[in-house]
């Protein structure tokens, strides 16, 4: 079997994010005729048709799909090997730990307390895109991220940092407004507002059916908290959300926050790369998940 180039697998998985050789060529900085052959040579090296040409754009064949699937994974761990190569040449043991700006507290805490704690290693903290944090771990971004569960797990491994409940934000005048609590099953009726990249686990636990069969009504989507905030004002929706959000952003007059029986917790949840062999990683978990107090160890 002829060895396989790299940059054609990396340029078949372009292509089927894209689902067109023109508009995958824009984003590589190559021209379409040129993409268009290394493609055509990749096929001839694999034996068998990766794409089918259509009219508007191109498909992957099922072979085609399996390659793009085995492909991704290979070039993440490829660029994960380079990212800890460089690293083992740095003068001084570094570990990126990533959150997102509402978990901004915990992440401080974190890797200040570690770096007083060991002064043979830095911890850095990050504060990036939530829908970025496990891409960045599997290609060696980073070492470490503080995750909101649930999220996509695959080649990775993590561990409970912190539990707590969940509360609902309604605006201020909902009929349940002024409620102590509230049950699940009372917003049945409600629209739920729901982040746009959830995959299907993740809309579940949004939606708060995570639990099993509650009626529920998914709501507009939204890319960030501002958005969400906005959209509970604006009366066109409701959301469920943990309850350290109110130390991370101001709440508007006009929004209440309810607690909520019949919810799951919100975990947040340390990750890094599964098989990770670094002693260093090892360490920074033990800390974390001996370090940080758990809020509360269950829903209401």
């Amino acid at each position: 079997m002829p060895d396989i180039d790299l940059r054609h697998l990396r340029y078949l998985i372009a292509v089927a994010a894209d689902g067109a050789i023109t508009s995958a060529a824009d984003r590589l900085g190559m021209t379409q005729p040129a993409l268009s052959r290394a493609i055509r040579a990749l096929e001839a090296d694999v034996g068998v048709p990766l794409l089918v040409r259509r009219a508007r754009g191109v498909a992957l064949t099922e072979a085609g799909s399996v390659l793009v699937a085995e492909a991704r994974e290979l070039t993440d761990r490829v660029d994960a090997a380079v990212n800890r190569a460089r690293r083992a040449a740095e003068p001084e043991v570094r570990l990126r730990v990533s959150a997102r700006g509402c978990d901004i507290a915990v992440l401080q805490d974190l890797t200040r307390s570690y770096n007083n704690d060991h002064a043979d290693a830095h911890a850095e903290a990050l504060v990036v895109d939530g829908n970025l944090q496990s891409e960045l771990l599997r290609t060696g971004g980073t070492e470490l991220a503080l995750i909101r569960a649930p999220f996509d797990a695959d080649g990775l491994d993590s561990d409970v940092v912190a539990v707590e409940p969940r509360v609902v934000l309604l605006p201020s005048n909902h009929p349940l407004a002024d409620r102590g609590v509230v049950d699940r099953a009372e917003l049945a009726a409600d629209p739920v507002v729901v982040w746009a990249s959830d995959g299907p686990a993740e809309r579940a636990y949004a939606l708060g059916v995570d639990r099993g069969d509650v009626p529920a009504v998914a709501g507009p989507e939204v890319g960030d908290v501002l958005q969400l905030l906005a959209r509970v004002r604006l009366g066109d929706g409701i959301a469920f959300v943990a309850t350290s959000l109110q130390h991370a952003v101001a709440l508007p007059p006009d929004v209440r926050m309810v607690p909520v029986n019949g919810l799951s917790a919100a975990e947040l949840r340390l990750v890094w790369r599964a098989h990770e062999t670094s002693p260093h990683i090892a360490r920074f978990v033990r800390h974390a998940v001996d370090g940080v107090p758990v809020i509360s160890s269950e829903a209401r």
